[in-house]
């Protein structure tokens, strides 16, 4: 059994790297060469604390693969990660532990090279602006993958705690693939205000910012609501969306509390929910019919990207 640390695999995965493993990964999945099995979720004592569990099984490489994550907020207070992972790889010949692998970095470049892919076929092509809230290592990566899909000409910050903003702002310039502007917003309803694009990155379980604030034509990656009691994003944003995508549909009804709340209190009916990312590159489903379209992704977790990118850095790792 093989342990690979964070600092390797920081080594070897870029955003790049990930987009096409995950584009592969939802293309696969559609053909159901890589699957997932039922996730559990665990309210840790109380409901600000949680656990989840998620598998994931190849077809095409010879592993199968467990995720395991635990997302308590105040662990920012003591300097700690929010959020904390594994993955575990095992043999599908055999069963036995292959490797085991530090995973918050490899989660945060899942979480946001996941939605640069969903970003990639929902924004509007001519889409120059991007919203960010939250500051965390999650909201980090969404940057990084967002950038590589579309022609950033602004990013805007925003997060409640505003003695982080700067210090975000710091770190996205030296990850810049061109000179787009970095502004610190002054409001998370300002920050959505200027923007084509929104990312919500945060543990929040109330919405974070109005439906109002919206741009005609905005696309949405709620990234942050992962369990039904959640509520990231508010109701009217919802309903507003044209359609929504997520990862894997049958996830998001375990998951979502984005999306499950209005549809238990009738506001929306489940056929909003058109299908995954990989059903829109496979064209079975349309992801955006006009400019004037809002769209929304609602990210839920998928164990087919964790153990697609563990895969791929595994077998770097081991090949070097």
């Amino acid at each position: 059994m093989k342990y690979i640390t964070e600092a390797q695999i920081k080594e070897i995965v870029t955003m790049p790297m990930a987009l096409d493993i995950f584009r592969q990964a939802y293309l696969e999945n559609v053909q159901g060469l890589i699957y997932t099995g039922d996730r559990i979720v665990m309210p840790i004592i109380d409901v600000e604390n949680s656990a989840q569990w998620l598998t994931a099984i190849s077809k095409t490489k010879p592993y199968f693969g467990s995720k395991f994550s635990s997302v308590f907020p105040a662990n920012l207070n003591k300097g700690l990660p929010s959020v904390i992972s594994t993955i575990s790889l095992y043999s599908n010949q055999t069963g036995e532990l292959e490797a085991l692998l530090e995973a918050n970095y490899l989660t945060a470049i899942k979480t946001g090279g996941s939605a640069g892919v969903a970003t990639d076929v929902m924004a509007r092509k001519d889409a120059r602006t991007l919203g960010i809230i939250g500051s965390g290592l999650q909201a980090f990566t969404q940057v990084l993958a967002i950038q590589e899909v579309r022609e950033l000409e602004a990013v805007y910050v925003y997060d409640i705690k505003e003695e982080y903003i700067n210090a975000f702002i710091e770190r996205i310039r030296t990850v810049q693939n061109r000179p787009y502007q970095i502004i610190a917003a002054e409001s998370a309803d300002a920050c959505v205000a200027a923007s084509d694009i929104i990312c919500t990155c945060t543990t929040s379980h109330t919405p974070v910012f109005s439906a109002q604030a919206l741009r005609e034509g905005a696309h949405v990656n709620a990234i942050g609501s992962f369990t039904p009691y959640m509520q990231e994003i508010e109701e009217d944003v919802v309903v507003k969306a044209s359609r929504i995508i997520t990862e894997h549909v049958d996830g998001l009804w375990a998951a979502a509390g984005d999306v499950i709340i209005p549809v238990e209190k009738g506001l929306i009916s489940k056929e909003k929910v058109v299908g995954s990312v990989g059903d829109v590159l496979a064209g079975n489903v349309i992801a955006r019919e006009n400019d004037k379209e809002t769209t929304l992704y609602e990210s839920v977790g998928s164990c087919v990207l964790d153990v697609a990118i563990a895969i791929a850095s595994y077998e770097a790792i081991t090949n070097e």
